[in-house]
């Protein structure tokens, strides 16, 4: 700590006139400046601060410390001071103030740190801000700092995110050496070796003080000196309790996503889910985000979730059964609550302003249609030219601006909850099972645009069974699938397979991670499953005949039904149970189809994230195009502004792909509290175990029996796998999995609801479906012959 003189709260005005003549300031020279701070006798208790609230004066000479000593006494009896007092309801004997004084460190970076999460109250990382210069302009919120987190048990660092820490920074000024994961706009302000020895410092402070700890640091190049320690105050209650689910976001992003993509999804699906629910979603300092990425993972916030179910009287269960929630749901989470009227009426214009984008979904649509035509030709206008990196970058930026209203119509359209509750309240009262109701229904009439893909991509297989020179040339085992339109020119299946392409190609495996590829760059996928479909002989599933038996079971449902209403009913409810299944209806259809075209934006901006990537590699600035995926969007911006940043991308990929291997050594839950999370971390595997029946239980998506082979698929490199005629086993699926449902008696996911993509793709193809079987992957092998029964909801090991 820098050496200190210290002056009483008590100490009489006689004292502080001669304060400068005291002995002490003799052992420094006459330039010698000196930090002068006050010390209240009621600040940094477990309960207050002071934070701010009193004055501190830096940079003070000598002939000047009696007047900084006077403003920080005075500053006690200040207008914030005693509203910071009477709102703490803390005793006039609080404004009592000490004064310390110490030599001024010049430093060369400073900030602040905390031995635990300030945010989340996570106690496994210690956190810590950090700038350039003095740390006071940190403390005010004045720069955007560098954030380090570092395990507590053994100092290794877990990220480093550089912020804007040079602003204001002499050009002569001393820079110590860049830590590995330099990135742009900022250099790093501390190296390894600095981040060691403050990592120690910190363990050993909170040690000392036998709680976690607010502390206040800076570096002047020698050696880190500690200015002040604190109680941290400030960890919101609600933290403990905070859920996440990656209930449905797992089945829309691989299991590890781009670093990429994964920091633009979480920024931008945040801000369209504030534009879909505004004030219905607590302030983000309160309940946290309704998305957050952990290790590679996407989660939703399950406690906002609760939140909104409160406010808009919606019971949980539906919700999390609506998002495919794999977690025990209790029987309270059944009953609607009853929310206070304090918490409701400042969400009122937002609830008017939800319930009007309802009422007007249709144009809602059409205004979404409009915008997916205005990007699309706005990406595709540079073809055939050799734009500059800021035309293409810029082209993107409107792109990205753009996103959130795209990702809100989704949202809206996904938000068929309460007209399903609405259907489910008025079965409930003429005794009618609601679920054969509404899964009958929506795999009856149009078909979503993902559902058409499968059944289009079995025509292709036909197609390619009726022309022999095609069937032999797909199924040889030497196949080279980049030959194909050489191979098979002039085929008509050929032209039917481009044609498929200009239709589906913006699509593929993973597809919201624009860093992997789409089908028009890669279609091996299709021409797998085009090729199992030939190796395994003619689907004797006729497609119109399907089409009519779905039709006809869905109009003996509806007839069923509205046999049940009698007398008024009749008149008042069955209307309105009409409506709502049309509603639902074309909601689950608009759903998908504004899910391909924001995914075929994507694919358009991918494309020229690609150009950029390319050049990125012709300039060395990185090894590989495959690379520039691993840096954010930030990051890349920075560096097309100035190219003598260029020179840490190497260093940011490096440690990004180590990251993505540690990841990938995670066994992240599907459902966890967020203080849970270190310990879950340690006990990262899966410890349950198959039951003596053999039978696993799970949620019903589409109603039916089956019994056969199963085929456990936990990669889309593993599609050639799959067998006709057997039930498919994985984790979850999203709409480049369509081609495995052409081949599949039945499926089982681990994640997923009632709008996952696996039970919209298997109630239109007419197979049954399971969803939220815990650990369905581990629990079932390969080769196991198994009962799956989609009605009542089990699967059965049977061999």
């Amino acid at each position: 700590m820098p050496d200190g003189l210290i002056v009483p709260a008590d100490a009489t005005e006689a004292v502080i006139a001669t304060l400068d003549a005291d002995p002490w300031f003799d052992r420094w020279p006459p330039t010698e400046r000196f930090a002068v701070r006050s010390s209240g006798l009621g600040e940094d208790a477990p309960e207050q601060s002071f934070a701010g609230i009193n004055e501190t004066r830096l940079n003070v000479a000598r002939s000047d410390v009696r007047d900084a000593v006077a403003r920080c006494r005075a500053s006690a009896n200040s207008d914030r001071a005693r509203a910071y007092r009477r709102a703490r309801a803390l005793p006039a004997s609080a404004s009592a103030t000490g004064v310390l004084i110490q030599r001024m460190i010049q430093p060369v970076a400073a900030g602040v740190a905390f031995t635990i999460d300030p945010l989340t109250g996570a106690s496994d990382e210690i956190v810590i801000n950090s700038a350039f210069g003095l740390g006071a302009a940190l403390v005010d919120g004045q720069v955007n700092p560098d954030e380090i987190r570092v395990r507590k048990d053994d100092g290794q660092v877990v990220s480093y995110r550089v912020g804007d820490g040079l602003q204001g920074v002499p050009a002569a000024q001393t820079v110590p050496p860049v830590l590995s994961t330099i990135a742009s706009p900022g250099r790093a302000t501390l190296a390894d070796p600095q981040i060691e020895k403050l990592w120690s410092l910190l363990v050993a402070i909170e040690r000392e003080y036998g709680s976690p700890q607010d502390v206040e640091w800076c570096d002047d190049g020698a050696q880190i000196w500690i200015v002040q320690s604190r109680p941290i105050t400030i960890v919101p209650v609600t933290a403990a309790d905070t859920e996440w689910t990656r209930a449905n976001l797992a089945e829309v992003l691989p299991e590890i996503t781009s670093p990429q993509t994964l920091d633009v999804v979480e920024r931008l699906l945040n801000i369209a889910e504030r534009l879909y629910m505004g004030r219905l979603i607590a302030p983000y300092d309160e309940l946290g985000p309704m998305v957050k990425a952990f290790y590679g993972r996407l989660y939703f916030n399950l406690t906002q979730l609760r939140r909104v179910c409160r406010i808009t009287g919606t019971p949980p269960a539906a919700v999390l059964r609506s998002l495919g929630h794999s977690g025990h749901i209790s029987a309270e989470d059944e009953h609607a609550p009853r929310p206070a009227l304090r918490e409701v009426l400042p969400c009122l214009p937002d609830l008017l302003r939800t319930l009007w984008r309802h009422l007007t979904a249709a144009r809602v649509f059409r205004a979404q249609q409009a915008r997916v035509a205005e990007a699309l030709a706005e990406l595709s206008a540079l073809d055939g030219q050799t734009p500059s990196d800021a035309r293409i970058w810029q082209l993107l930026v409107d792109h990205e601006r753009r996103s959130p209203e795209s990702m809100e119509a989704v949202l809206l359209f996904g938000g068929v909850l309460f007209q399903e509750q609405g259907l489910r309240k008025i079965c409930d009262a003429v005794g009618f099972p609601f679920e054969r109701l509404l899964y009958s229904h929506l795999a009856s009439g149009e078909r979503s645009v993902s559902a058409q893909q499968a059944f289009d991509l079995v025509a292709l297989a036909d197609a390619a069974r009726s022309e022999p020179r095609v069937a032999q040339w797909l199924v040889r085992p030497d196949v080279r699938f980049t030959q194909l339109q050489t191979e098979l020119a002039d085929t008509a299946f050929l032209t039917a397979f481009n044609r498929f392409l200009e239709r589906y190609g913006h699509r593929g495996l993973y597809e919201t991670d624009w860093a992997l590829p789409r089908y028009a760059e890669d279609p091996t996928p299709l021409l797998e499953a085009i090729r199992m479909h030939l190796r395994d002989g003619r689907d004797d599933r006729d497609e119109r005949a399907m089409a009519a038996r779905t039709e006809a079971e869905a109009a003996a449902t509806r007839a069923d039904f509205e046999r049940r209403f009698t007398g008024i009913r009749r008149v008042t409810l069955l209307p309105r149970a009409r409506r709502l299944l049309a509603t639902i209806k074309r909601y689950y259809v608009w759903r998908e189809q504004c899910r391909s075209d924001m995914i075929r934006v994507m694919s358009g901006a991918r494309r020229w994230h690609l150009v950029l990537a390319q050049r990125f590699v012709e300039r060395g600035w990185l090894d590989r195009a495959d690379e520039y995926f691993l840096l954010r969007v930030d990051e890349i911006a920075s560096v097309l502004h100035d190219g003598s940043r260029a020179s840490g991308l190497r260093a940011i990929a490096a440690v990004r792909a180590a990251d993505l291997e540690r990841y990938r050594r995670v066994d992240m839950p599907m459902l966890m509290r967020e203080t849970e999370l270190p310990r879950l971390l340690r006990a990262s595997g899966v410890t349950d175990r198959p039951d003596d029946t053999g039978e696993l239980r799970g949620v019903p998506v589409s109603r039916g029996s089956v019994e056969g082979e199963v085929v456990v698929i936990t990669d889309p490199a593993d599609f050639a796998r799959m067998k006709r005629g057997a039930i498919l086993v994985t984790r979850a699926t999203d709409p480049s999995w369509t081609p495995l449902f052409t081949l599949a008696a039945g499926v089982v996911v681990e994640v997923g609801g009632v709008l996952s993509h696996a039970s919209t793709i298997a109630r239109e193809y007419g197979i049954p479906a399971l969803a939220n079987v815990r650990h369905a992957t581990r629990r079932l092998k390969t080769g196991d012959r198994a009962l799956l029964n989609a009605t009542e909801g089990f699967v059965r090991i049977l061999q």
